[in-house]
């Protein structure tokens, strides 16, 4: 397999993910059902193909994300923010605390 773009890969998808944790702090942040449970690139043409709003104009197209090319390297996730010195709570927070809360939230 040959290298992922840079845009396309574990990096720039934690890049994104600490982007946000600047703008609504960690505890408004998550990884996703698509980083979780599918096909995130499949998930991703899904997405853009239904629900796209337009005006933000063409997003690069990836035949795969280097670092989380299926599920099972979703711990690469987790090795990348231990490595990036987060703590064990805001870890638990990002994987899936956020997740369960809103939808606690949702369906309580």
């Amino acid at each position: 397999m040959t290298a992922a773009h840079p845009l396309h890969s574990l990096e720039s998808v934690m890049e994104h993910f600490e982007y946000c944790v600047g703008i609504v702090v960690i505890d408004h942040v998550t990884f996703g059902p698509d980083t979780l449970f599918v096909d995130h690139v499949g998930f991703h043409e899904a997405y853009a193909e239904h629900m796209d709003i337009g005006g933000e104009g063409e997003h690069p197209r990836a035949p795969y994300v280097e670092g989380l090319e299926n599920t099972s390297e979703f711990p690469n996730v987790v090795r990348w923010l231990v490595a990036h010195g987060y703590r064990d709570d805001d870890i638990a927070t990002a994987i899936g605390g956020n997740t369960l809360r809103a939808l606690r939230d949702a369906w309580i």
